[in-house]
């Protein structure tokens, strides 16, 4: 993403999606662990709506 992720609405994510973790040292990058294909639209929707750029997504599988 471009820009740091605010904290009310990481608040939102971890409240919505458990643990989250943003390792990017600007907190630009967001890891949310096993989440299904609904709850991904939601989350990017989410960012969309608060004024996020989503960049870039990837899925990883184990």
């Amino acid at each position: 993403m471009r820009g740091p992720i605010s904290h009310t609405v990481l608040d939102v994510i971890r409240t919505r999606f458990g643990h989250v973790s943003t390792p990017g040292a600007d907190g630009t990058v967001l890891v949310v662990h096993h989440v299904d294909q609904a709850s991904v639209r939601a989350l990017l929707t989410l960012l969309w709506d608060t004024g996020h750029h989503v960049l870039a997504f990837e899925e990883k599988t184990a």
